[in-house]
């Protein structure tokens, strides 16, 4: 990630080895302290002054290093993108084979490892990524060469029926969202080496499906043993949904909710739910502010409402799920769902960030996440009962925290590209991975 245009002081690095010495390791305290704010407070709520403060230094003496909390993120992205790279260089040889598997297995052991150590830089990553700032297009430019060299990799492996670009695409979004579970503790307590594992036999099948069962018996995985899924309390959220709102409003009046909450939607799917303001959602909704608080005591109501009518919509989808047959028994229904869903996650895909990476303080916002989550991840668990894979270790919690993020990832990820896919292109994309992952036969 050499590459990034981090901007410095051109007198940054003085000629007297005494004072460059000192100059290093202030900047590096700088980097250090900005690190930990970012994972307590969040990119968007650090401010410079707390970085100084924390760092012991004066605001004009960050400035000497950095020009913003934007230039210090380029650094430490630089750390964890460079520390992702390595990793891949070192990988071996892939394919249907128990040497493959095993270098697979490996390269998935290191990402988590990497992912762990830099995770405040990956949680936050996904945070301003999804926002217009000035750090996105150098999120965007790493983003797109990690891809471009994990799919020179997969090319390498000589993949069968699967275009190397999307497989590149799909890994990259599934192994960073399951990540990203383990480490907000969203992961039905199952394990790093148990979830690596898991994840080793899914990408194995989506890459190479015709590796033979055998292969699975070279490495010993681990599957744990607890199977259950918690679904918390249906949260006490009265008064929040759009009826509840409305229920004694004019028709006209509730076109305007509606318009509103539409709006407010849009705006967090499109800018990041913290870079979205009010201002941005009249805009969209075709009102003034005036209008909006008529309705909305502030961005964080109208989050809650946004929050409830996802958490339905999810709900249905996930009873949609359920009694769906296997993709190979009744393709055009489950295609259909597929739609639907990538309908759903455009429509509520800020909000989904939201719950994932926890980011806001509204505890009733996260109660809607947690239960919507909760009940779909039941109806991912439900359906992908529906398939026997006696042949390979089959974890079904882990299986479903790979489903849920293929679901809430790759449809956006395909968005994020050069050439960013059409609907029916992210449906069969999303169709061939999930078959070729948990429903394809294998050799014996």
């Amino acid at each position: 990630m050499s590459e990034n245009r981090i901007l410095r002081r051109a007198s940054y690095g003085p000629s007297s080895p005494e004072i460059g010495t000192r100059g290093t390791t202030t900047r590096r305290k700088i980097v250090d302290v900005s690190l930990g704010l970012f994972g307590e407070l969040g990119f968007f709520n650090t401010s410079v002054d707390a970085i100084a403060k924390a760092a012991g230094v004066s605001r004009a003496t960050l400035y000497q290093y950095f020009p913003g909390k934007d230039e210090i993120f380029l650094e430490l992205m630089d750390e964890c993108g460079s520390a992702l790279l390595r990793v891949t260089r070192r990988i071996g040889p892939l394919g249907p084979t128990p040497m493959g598997f095993d270098n697979l297995n490996w390269w998935l052991g290191e990402w988590s490892w990497v992912f762990e150590r830099y995770s405040t830089m990956f949680v936050q990553w996904a945070n301003v990524a999804a926002t217009e700032s000035v750090v996105q297009p150098e999120i965007d430019r790493f983003v797109g060469k990690y891809q471009h060299q994990l799919a020179d990799r997969l090319a390498d492996a000589q993949l069968n029926g699967l275009d190397p670009e999307f497989a590149a695409m799909a890994m990259m979004a599934v192994v960073h969202r399951v990540n990203l579970y383990l480490h907000t503790d969203r992961a039905y307590g199952r394990s790093v080496e148990s979830v690596v594992d898991a994840l080793s036999v899914f990408l194995q099948l989506v890459f190479f499906p015709d590796t033979p069962a055998s292969v699975f018996e070279t490495l010993a995985l681990r599957v744990d043993s607890a199977q259950v899924i918690t679904i918390p309390p249906v949260p006490a959220a009265r008064g929040v949904t759009v009826e509840e709102r409305t229920r004694d409003l004019s028709a006209r009046a509730r076109r305007t909710v509606e318009r509103l909450v539409t709006a407010g939607a849009a705006q967090f799917a499109a800018r990041g739910y913290h870079r979205a303001n009010v201002d941005d959602i009249v805009a969209a909704a075709g009102y003034a502010r005036g209008t909006f608080y008529k309705y909305f005591n502030e961005k964080q109501d109208l989050l809650l409402t946004v929050s409830a009518e996802a958490g339905a919509a999810a709900n249905t989808l996930g009873d949609e799920l359920r009694h769906l047959r296997p993709p190979g028994e009744d393709p055009a229904a489950f295609r259909g769902w597929l739609s639907r869903f990538v309908e759903f996650e455009a429509e509520f895909g800020g909000v989904i960030d939201v719950w994932t990476e926890r980011g806001t303080e509204q505890s009733l916002v996260a109660d809607l996440g947690a239960y919507g989550e909760g009940m779909t991840d039941s109806a991912i668990l439900d359906f992908l009962s529906t398939v026997d894979r006696p042949d390979v270790p089959f974890d079904p919690l882990a299986s479903v925290l790979i489903f849920r993020a293929i679901m809430e990832r790759l449809a956006r990820a395909s968005q994020e590209i050069e050439t960013p896919l059409n609907p029916d292109q992210i449906v069969n994309l999303m169709s061939a991975v999930i078959e070729r992952g948990f429903f394809w036969r294998r050799q014996s």
